[in-house]
């Protein structure tokens, strides 16, 4: 099954982690849609939670290294214009992830971005481990997560290995250098409806 099919057909998907069918897209289009880093390295752990409860609900990755792309493992989120190999997406501007942000935050879940530098060849070796990573299975989202940045080297601090998104998100918020942006929003917590309002 297309996973864009299910995406844009789904009655109500959950930003949590959940089964998805595998994509690989062909090097010519990942090479076509290569979107720079002019920045510094960075990287960035983006964290949902479940409102009311405050549970977290998944984790995901951008990584702006040489090019910007985001690590979603087990994931929902696609779309046709953005290339994706085993839960790595490419081709990540800045307004493409303020759309997988606004993606995942609506009246059921709120959300977060953690960000702190890291060296250039950091961000290459974590780069390198998401691409070989996946396809991530259901609930190992921030597993598979925390046991790549425990095994980075050049680490601005240690990273412990979790299986839960408050445990990843808590622990950074105790790290120096870390900058923190949460973002609260009432849209539709259906997805289907998400796509028919937004467009990149």
């Amino acid at each position: 099954m297309d996973r864009r099919a299910f995406l844009l057909g789904a009655p109500a998907l959950l930003a949590a982690c959940s089964t998805k069918p595998v994509v690989y897209a062909d090097t010519a289009a990942v090479q076509a849609s290569i979107y720079p880093n002019t920045g510094p390295t960075s990287l960035e752990v983006f964290t949902s939670f479940n409102v009311g409860s405050d549970g977290g609900a998944h984790t995901a990755l951008f990584i702006n290294g040489a090019q910007r792309v985001v690590f979603d493992p087990a994931g929902t989120f696609a779309h046709p214009s953005l290339p994706e190999r085993h839960d790595v997406i490419y081709g990540i501007s800045p307004a493409v992830q303020r759309v997988f942000v606004d993606y995942h935050t609506r009246v059921t879940f709120w959300t977060t971005l953690q960000s702190f530098a890291v060296s250039p060849g950091t961000a290459e070796y974590v780069m390198r481990a998401v691409e070989a990573a996946g396809p991530v299975s259901d609930a190992m989202c921030t597993r598979t997560t925390t046991n790549i940045l425990a095994s980075a080297p050049g680490m601005p601090f240690k990273v412990d290995v979790t299986w839960f998104p408050n445990n990843l998100h808590d622990d950074l918020l105790t790290k120096p250098g870390v900058t923190r942006q949460e973002f609260r929003q009432s849209d539709d917590a259906d997805k289907e409806q998400f796509w028919a309002n937004n467009t990149l």
